[in-house]
This record gives structure tokens, C-alpha cells and sequence, in this order.
């Protein structure tokens, strides 16, 4: 195996690790936004490794994670739905970031990658969580009924909007991309963003040992 090809599945395994092990062990909640919504920085190291070795290399960092949160406690708590959209959701962030950052010839080419992070960010979630976590989640722990994720959601609308919206079942999936999903992912996607920005002034000067 040729000597670069052995540095670049190295530094896949360690962003991967430190991914994994903040994706499964520091996150938590902010109380404005529905309980089971966790802030997290495990794509911080993922999007470095898309920068730094390109978007295959990020998207095999995003799918060993999810892989390694199913084995490592506590495991799943979504019965595998959530781990699911999050590998779609990186998917969706790391290939468009990665390949602006390798292929564009501009030199605001790192702003427009991350900008296109946290658009492409905020819109796959959208996406994920119409037609992947809410109603999967709904179908596998409450049989359709969506009065519990209404009553789990309720207070977070009603402190976010300033007590004017209280959701019912018929309006629980506006209210909730509105008032939960698109704020929650704008506020993780720009954290990430800043911190990740941060980070990569620091360690481009490795890039060139790729």
C-alpha cells in the first residue's frame, strides 16, 4: 500500500473517532427547542476531513460513525431512525462542501464552502425531518399517533414563539419545522461553521502532508 494512501486512511480513522465519540457522548439539549433535539460537534472533525482529504474520504467518516454509535453505549435510541437521517444529513453537507473546496478555483472558495454547509445543512434536515424522523419515529414508538411528540413539543413552541402558537396534530409538522427544526439546524449549522472555521486556519498547514 503506497506510503499517501496509508496517511489518508489514518486521518480518516481519527476523524472518525473523535466524530464518533462526539456524536455518542457530549451533546445536549437547549431548552428552547423540543427535548430530543441535541446540539452536537461530531461533523466539526468530519468537515476538516473534507477540506483536508476531500468528500469521499468526510463521507466515510460520516458513515463510520453512525456504525460505531450502534455498537458503543448506549447505542440507538431511535431504533436506528435518527442515525439514519444523520448519515444522510452529513452526506448531504460533506459531498457539495468538499468538492467547492477541491474543485472551485476562487479564492473566497472556504467562505462559499461553508456557506453551502449550513444552506445544505439546514434544507437535507428539512427534508429528514418530514419524511424520515417524524414520521418513522412516530410510527415505530407511537403508532402513528402524534399527540405524544405534540405534548413533548408544545412547550419549546409556545417559549420560542413567545406563548402566541400551541400545536395540535393537524399543525405539529408546520409548527415544527418552523419553530424547532429550521431555527435549531441554522443555530448548530453556524456553531459548527464557526468552530470548524476556527480549526482549519490552524491546520492548513497539514493539508500538504496529504
Amino acid at each position: 500500500m503506497k506510503k499517501n494512501a496509508i496517511k489518508r486512511i489514518s486521518f480518516v480513522a481519527i476523524f472518525a473517532t473523535i466524530s464518533t465519540l462526539l456524536y455518542c457522548y457530549v451533546k445536549f439539549p437547549l431548552p428552547i427547542f423540543p427535548s430530543f433535539l441535541d446540539i452536537n460537534f461530531s461533523m466539526i472533525p468530519i468537515l476538516i476531513c473534507a477540506f483536508m482529504l476531500g468528500p469521499w474520504d468526510a463521507c466515510a467518516c460520516v458513515i463510520i460513525r453512525c456504525l460505531l454509535k450502534w455498537i458503543l453505549p448506549p447505542g440507538t435510541g431511535t431504533m436506528y431512525v435518527g442515525e439514519v437521517a444523520d448519515v444522510l444529513n452529513g452526506l448531504a453537507v460533506v459531498i457539495p462542501a468538499g468538492l467547492i473546496y477541491h474543485k472551485l478555483d476562487n479564492k473566497h472558495k472556504t467562505l462559499i464552502a461553508f456557506s453551502t454547509v449550513m444552506v445544505s445543512w439546514v434544507f437535507m434536515a428539512i427534508l429528514s425531518n418530514m419524511f424520515i424522523n417524524i414520521p418513522w419515529f412516530t410510527h415505530l414508538y407511537f403508532k402513528g399517533d402524534m399527540t405524544p411528540l405534540v405534548g413533548m413539543s408544545n412547550s419549546a413552541f409556545q417559549l420560542i414563539s413567545f406563548g402566541k402558537i400551541e400545536a395540535t396534530k393537524d399543525t405539529f409538522m408546520t409548527c415544527y419545522i418552523f419553530l424547532a427544526v429550521i431555527p435549531f439546524n441554522l443555530l448548530l449549522s453556524g456553531i459548527v461553521v464557526l468552530f470548524t472555521m476556527l480549526i482549519h486556519k490552524r491546520l492548513k498547514s497539514l493539508y500538504d502532508m496529504i
